[in-house]
């Protein structure tokens, strides 16, 4: 049990570490089986700011997609793309401090994955929160669909 590291996407903008995107925020993702949701921890750069020393709201939506996205991957076995996303944006993310992003997914109804996450501070306050709806790709060589189920939720 406990935390498995996943290995990221090439080329994304939030989880590549290869080297492939130059840009990419190089974060490393995390899956815990027990809780079943995706974390990044991370230590925001000066660079990823919109005002001085606060994290830009897009670069924080780009992190909580990232973390929707990997959990409906690993809740469904496909990869899904994002449908539709809203945030919450409660306290500022300052660059330099710590921080984690969490997310999960919440029900599965056919190709439609509903997910969650938050991004909390070293105190354990929320400072942004997620809902997305994902939509599944379906499998190019078997074409085969989700079947409905409803996640377990802890």
């Amino acid at each position: 049990m406990g935390m498995e590291k996943l290995e990221g996407s090439k080329g994304c903008f939030v989880c590549d570490k290869t080297g492939t995107n130059t840009r990419s925020l190089g974060v490393t993702l995390y899956w815990d089986d027990e809780s079943r949701q995706t974390v990044i921890p991370f230590t925001p750069e000066d660079s990823w700011c919109g005002y001085e020393g606060i994290v830009h709201g897009g670069i924080l939506t780009a992190l909580c997609d990232d973390v929707m996205a990997w959990s409906a991957r690993q809740t469904s076995g496909e990869w899904a793309v994002t449908a539709n996303i809203s945030l919450r944006f409660l306290r500022p993310v300052e660059s330099g401090k710590n921080y984690t992003a969490s997310g999960n997914a919440t029900v599965v109804e056919g190709r439609k994955i509903h997910t969650e996450a938050r991004i909390i501070n070293e105190a354990g306050k929320v400072c942004a929160d997620a809902r997305a709806v994902f939509v599944a790709v379906k499998n190019k060589e078997t074409g085969n669909r989700i079947q409905e189920t409803e996640v377990q939720k802890h």
